[in-house]
């Protein structure tokens, strides 16, 4: 995928099986926090509070999602707490949550997981 300093050009570059995950996370990220902002960071869509919008972009809590070809990763600070009960999905050894685009999204506890590893 291109380097794009745009979220919606990002988001037009994803896979088709991609998009519908890209679509859901973002507005449950939104759901969670409705001031939540978003940018690209190292090229991979990036979201955190404005709150926190002096703190550098390693140290903010943020949630971090990147895309491949038939799964995505989700980066947060949460994810090694909702471990657990987000059983469905695989974590691997560091505790990034790895979503397969056959995969139903579990909106709620995915919500809960956005609003702790935001604040």
């Amino acid at each position: 995928m291109e380097k794009s300093m745009d979220l919606n050009a990002y988001y037009e570059a994803l896979p088709e099986q991609a998009k519908p995950y890209f679509r859901e996370l973002r507005a449950l990220l939104h759901d969670a926090h409705p001031d939540v902002r978003e940018t690209l960071f190292a090229s991979q869509p990036y979201f955190y509070l404005p709150k926190y919008e002096t703190v550098k972009f390693h140290y903010r809590p943020s949630v971090m999602l990147t895309f491949f070809k038939d799964h995505l990763n989700l980066f947060a600070l949460g994810n090694k707490k909702y471990e657990l009960e987000l059983s469905l999905y695989k974590f691997t050894e560091k505790h990034t949550l790895q979503m397969y685009y056959h995969q139903p999204i579990q909106n709620d506890l995915l919500i809960s997981l956005f609003k702790e590893s935001l604040e």
